[in-house]
């Protein structure tokens, strides 16, 4: 194989991740998992699609920008929870023990799940954490943010706030 055609075969490898699909869309049905909570118990996300707005983050206790998304849906949670806001968090920490500690030491009200299997990666292509998903009381998902910032926060308080106005 001649040189060039070897530079370009590399380029065009190199470049296919990058017209991979890298979240789902908005508009789309969000999938659904079932995945324990930390006493073992098993949640699907199913059973709260299509009754209220759910908000659900994809991250690890270890993770500086994941911690402060994490106060952030504290705060979501106790603010809006009993107005139909579901905060749900998938943790994909290796040991369940070092998330609850991270769960206690934060007084995390809201429904945190054990991913150690990394089961939900592919079904919600989950490039980088913390990820975040925003999904109407249809189950469809009207919003994905990657990372965590004041912007971050202060799009998804908004969004929050126009889906809530009926």
């Amino acid at each position: 194989m001649s040189r060039r055609a070897l530079i370009i075969l590399i380029v065009a490898l190199l470049a296919l991740p990058a017209l991979a699909k890298p979240a789902l869309d908005q508009g789309s049905p969000a999938p659904s998992f079932s995945l324990p909570d930390l006493s073992g118990k098993t949640v699907s996300l199913k059973d709260h699609l299509g009754k209220r707005i759910v908000v659900l983050s994809f991250f690890a206790s270890w993770s500086r920008s994941c911690q402060e998304e994490i106060a952030f849906l504290q705060e979501l949670h106790e603010q809006y929870g009993s107005r139909g806001v579901k905060v749900i968090g998938v943790s994909y920490d290796r040991k369940a023990m070092d998330l609850a500690s991270f769960v206690s030491l934060n007084e995390i009200g809201f429904v945190v799940l054990h991913d150690q299997k990394l089961t939900t990666l592919k079904d919600f292509r989950i490039l980088i954490i913390p990820t975040l998903f925003v999904i109407d009381q249809d189950g469809i998902i009207k919003s994905i943010y990657v990372d965590f910032d004041k912007n971050v926060e202060k799009a998804v308080s908004q969004e929050i706030k126009q889906l809530l106005v009926p």
